[in-house]
């Protein structure tokens, strides 16, 4: 019996490497999709209290918080750059209820970021599970 010698792969030994090849490129996108919302979220955190920060500093010199902030704001001597959000550019949400008080909202991506307690905070953008708030101490 005469052996035949292949120049190639057979078809299902083709059709099961890119199958593999699929389900571990589809494994490595929804990782990363996770990693990145919470890379996102930490850097949304991080905004937020570099602003705290700056509030807190503003209120030590002049007694009370700013009426608004915002990226051209009394904010300048206190912050080298406005923060914005990192995935939609915008800018955190800010209110000062008194003189002594303010809460500043993020929306987050991850639900490990959120806090309870919403009130105050605008309604949540298309892509966001929750918030992350920081308010004077």
């Amino acid at each position: 019996m005469k052996n035949k010698k292949s120049n190639g792969f057979p078809l299902f030994e083709l059709l099961v490497s890119i199958s593999i090849i699929a389900v571990m490129t589809a494994i490595a996108v929804v990782s990363f999709g996770a990693v990145s919302k919470k890379s996102r979220d930490a850097r949304r955190i991080a905004d937020l209290e570099k602003i705290r920060i700056a509030l807190e500093a503003v209120r030590q010199v002049g007694n009370t918080y700013p009426a608004a902030i915002g990226t051209s704001t009394n904010l300048t001597g206190y912050l080298q750059q406005w923060p914005n959000d990192p995935k939609t550019g915008g800018i955190y949400t800010y209110t000062r209820p008194t003189n002594i008080t303010y809460q500043i909202c993020a929306s987050v991506e991850d639900l490990g970021s959120t806090t309870p307690n919403i009130a105050g905070c605008p309604s949540l953008p298309s892509g966001f599970v929750g918030y992350y708030e920081v308010f004077n101490p």
